[in-house]
């Protein structure tokens, strides 16, 4: 590729002051967090995009993040006069989002950037990287739930050298640019996707993961608890998980509620994971007055085996 991650990253800059300006704050909040790691990441992440899609397709992979932060804000402020997720069962959500071609790739790719262009989410990031996968071993049989766009996973076998991940995702979208992000980072071998329910695990071998990526699914759930027993299920004893999740954020396939960070953790414990480190984080502006603060909670866990904690 002829363009280098610097040159991304002025191109992301130059396109956003251009033609989306109001974003601009946004993505100064996230750069403000850790100058060095923004643009390490982001460089990193855009030469992914840009090598899976096309050096000319960076316009439309900002487009979509902004009008997936824009739906996102919408339906805050939704939520804000309702007082409920406006939808509330997968199914609704399943036909009109997941299963839907175009409009999922969109959003996937929007989601991808939140990793680094919303503050709150590079704090997450960060502490993927800096506190979680330093405790995963180099040459770990790793399984990423629901991966989406498959970055939290790439980014652990970019940085595993050794390390193997099988990925299962609903969506047929999600599969292809899962495959895609790995492919364009070089780890491709060492990277499989199959198209399953997150929640029908239960029939994959139960402590086949030395460790275990779930990134913001247990808030798409009618039943999350199911989702923290899956994991239980796949992690060896000692096993370790990375767990993201959201907390009266309302977006348009938000199903479940949290309300408290502690629900998380209960879950977890319930099910034999002793949460060993957790970030909970908001964005740095919200509306005014608001009656709920949205939150993005990460959990490192660890798999009980046998012993009283």
């Amino acid at each position: 590729m002829s363009t280098s991650p610097l040159d991304l990253l002025n191109q992301l800059w130059a396109y956003v002051e251009e033609s989306h300006p109001r974003s601009l704050r946004g993505l100064r909040e996230a750069r403000e967090i850790d100058p060095a790691y923004f643009e390490g990441l982001a460089a990193k992440f855009l030469r992914w995009a840009v090598t899976a899609r096309g050096e000319d397709a960076l316009p439309s992979i900002i487009d979509a993040f902004v009008y997936f932060s824009t739906d996102v804000n919408m339906a805050q402020a939704r939520y804000e006069l309702a007082g409920n997720y406006e939808n509330k069962t997968f199914a609704e959500c399943d036909a009109a989002l997941y299963q839907a071609g175009g409009v999922m790739d969109d959003y996937l790719w929007g989601i991808y950037l939140t990793n680094f262009l919303w503050a709150h989410h590079l704090e997450i990031t960060k502490l993927y990287e800096e506190r979680y996968l330093p405790q995963v071993a180099p040459n770990a049989n790793l399984v990423e739930i629901a991966p989406g766009h498959g970055g939290w996973g790439v980014l652990a076998l970019d940085r595993l050298p050794e390390a193997k991940l099988t990925g299962y995702d609903i969506s047929p979208s999600a599969m292809v640019i899962a495959r895609s992000i790995a492919e364009a980072a070089g780890v491709g071998d060492r990277a499989k996707y199959e198209e399953k329910d997150a929640l029908n695990l239960q029939e994959v071998p139960a402590e086949i993961a030395d460790a275990c990526v779930c990134g913001f699914v247990v808030e798409h759930l009618e039943d999350p608890q199911k989702l923290f027993r899956v994991i239980a299920h796949l992690l060896k004893p000692h096993g370790t998980a990375f767990i993201t999740g959201a907390l009266t954020a309302a977006q348009i396939d938000h199903i479940y509620e949290f309300r408290n960070e502690s629900e998380l953790v209960l879950m977890c414990e319930v099910e034999g994971l002793r949460v060993t480190d957790s970030l909970s984080v908001a964005p740095r502006r919200t509306l005014p007055n608001a009656r709920y603060l949205p939150r993005s909670q990460a959990l490192i866990v660890q798999k009980k085996a046998g012993e009283i904690w």
